[in-house]
C-alpha cells in the first residue's frame, strides 16, 4: 500500500462515526422515565463539607478514606467528590434562604436540625448560653444559616452536580458579602443596567485557615469568576435556571442530607461544632 492510500485510509477511519440507535430509543425525548413518581424526599441533595482532622475521610482505617485528601479540601459525601481548598471550585448561586436551624447538642442529635425555622423572631425566644450558643427554653441551640443551593460547574463550565453550601457562625458574614456579590453585579440591556439573575453568575470557592483565641479552622473564600452571558453557555444555563426553578417549587430542605456534625479541636483539647 501506498502512502497516500495508507493516509487515505487514516483520514477515513478518522471521519467515521458509530451508527446512532434506532429511531425507537430515542433517549433525549425519553429523558425522565422511570422516574415519574419521585419527589424532593426520595434524592438526596448533599451539603459541600470542608474537611476537618476529625474527617473519616483523612482516616486510611475508613472506608471513606481518599488518599491526597487534606484538611481544608472541600468533600461532597454523597458522590464522593474531592475539591482541594487551595485551587477551589467553580459554582453558580441558584437560590439563597436564611434559615435559623434548631440543633440539638452532639450526642443527642439526630444527625438533622430538629427543626428548620425560616421567622428570624425565633432568636428574640433565645438567651445566649455559657458556651456562646444562643439556647432556646428547651435546650436546643439555635444557629442564624445562609443556606446558598449552588450547582458546581468543571472548567469548562459544564454542569456537574448540586449542592448545599451552609454558612453559619464564623462564616455568616461571608455569606452576606457573598449576597452583596451577587446583587452588586450589573449587564447592560436594551433598557439600561439590570441585575443578572444569581443563576447566571459564576463564583469560585476556595478555603483558608482561620482562628481566634480558641481554635482554628478552614473558612471559605468567595471569589467572583464571570456571567455566563456567552451563548456558548446556554445548556449550563437551561441547567441552573432547572435546579433554580426545582428548588423555589420543592421542598428543598427535605431533600437536604445533612449527615454528620463535625467538630474541631481547640487548645484546651476539648471538642467543639466546627464553627460554620
Amino acid at each position: 500500500m501506498s502512502q497516500a492510500q495508507v493516509k487515505a485510509a487514516a483520514q477515513e477511519v478518522a471521519v467515521k462515526k458509530e451508527a446512532p440507535l434506532p429511531a425507537q430509543f430515542n433517549l433525549e425525548e425519553m429523558a425522565g422515565q422511570g422516574q415519574e413518581f419521585v419527589t424532593a424526599r426520595d434524592t438526596r441533595l448533599p451539603i459541600l463539607k470542608i474537611l476537618y482532622a476529625n474527617s473519616p475521610v483523612l482516616d486510611e482505617s475508613d472506608g471513606k478514606y481518599i488518599e491526597g485528601a487534606k484538611q481544608g479540601d472541600i468533600y461532597n459525601e454523597i458522590t464522593g467528590n474531592l475539591y482541594k481548598g487551595k485551587d477551589g471550585l467553580i459554582v453558580v448561586p441558584c437560590l439563597y434562604i436564611n434559615t435559623f436551624n434548631e440543633w440539638r447538642d452532639r450526642g443527642d442529635s439526630p444527625g438533622r436540625p430538629v427543626g428548620i425555622h425560616t421567622d428570624p423572631s425565633v432568636m428574640s425566644r433565645t438567651k445566649r448560653g455559657d458556651d456562646g450558643k444562643d439556647r432556646l427554653e428547651n435546650g436546643n441551640y439555635v444557629e442564624d444559616t445562609g443556606n446558598h443551593f449552588v450547582y458546581i460547574l468543571d472548567s469548562n463550565y459544564t454542569p456537574v452536580e448540586t449542592a448545599l453550601i451552609a454558612m453559619k457562625s464564623t462564616q455568616k458574614k461571608k455569606s452576606k458579602t457573598w449576597n452583596s456579590m451577587i446583587q452588586s453585579r450589573r449587564l447592560k440591556g436594551k433598557k439600561g443596567f439590570f441585575t443578572p439573575p444569581a443563576w447566571a453568575t459564576a463564583y469560585r470557592l476556595k478555603t483558608t485557615k482561620e482562628s481566634n483565641s480558641q481554635n482554628s479552622w478552614y473558612g471559605w473564600i468567595v471569589e467572583f469568576d464571570r456571567t455566563l452571558d456567552d451563548p456558548k453557555f446556554a445548556s449550563t444555563l437551561e441547567a441552573t435556571k432547572g435546579f433554580y426553578e426545582s428548588a423555589m417549587k420543592s421542598d428543598i430542605f427535605g431533600k437536604v442530607d445533612f449527615g454528620k456534625e463535625e467538630s474541631v479541636s481547640n487548645n484546651t483539647g476539648k471538642s467543639e461544632n466546627v464553627p460554620f
